[in-house]
């Protein structure tokens, strides 16, 4: 079961990898780092978020946060625009290369759930589903996630 457990974490590592690697090809980012990939990913899931949140939300210091979004801003993914409200504090957008990476991520997301939802039986389905939220739920009380 050990060696199964092993290959399985393995094969999907390799297939997810090779699957987001296609991903920022077809997109045009390639030329982006993984931790630039993650700031992308966290400013469309937090939809104009401040560099605060982005901070929080990746689990590293402000000052971390605000050197790779200004990163990102330079090669042109991302756009800072100061608040009205507080001139202190900068929300971040994406630019449209960015929104094309995180559509075309989200459809290869839903492609790879798609093979694996059509090669198990409904039983088997139901049987994985419990068997990942059990597996979830135990990595984010273990990792704090």
């Amino acid at each position: 079961m050990d060696q199964m457990l092993r290959e399985f974490i393995i094969t999907l590592d390799t297939s997810f990898k090779k699957l987001v690697k296609e991903t920022i090809e077809t997109a045009g980012v390639s030329n982006l780092s993984v931790n630039q990939i993650q700031y992308i990913q966290a400013i469309g899931k937090l939809k104009n978020p401040t560099i605060s949140e982005i901070a929080e939300e990746l689990n590293i210091t402000k000052a971390s946060a605000t050197t790779g979004i200004n990163k990102l801003v330079s090669l042109g993914y991302a756009k800072k625009s100061q608040s009205t409200q507080d001139k202190r504090i900068f929300h971040v957008t994406l630019t449209e290369a960015s929104e094309t990476f995180i559509r075309l991520n989200q459809q290869a997301l839903e492609e790879y759930v798609a093979f694996i939802s059509q090669s198990l039986t409904s039983e088997e389905l139901d049987q994985f589903k419990e068997t990942l939220e059990k597996l979830i739920k135990e990595f984010y009380q273990r990792n704090s996630l």
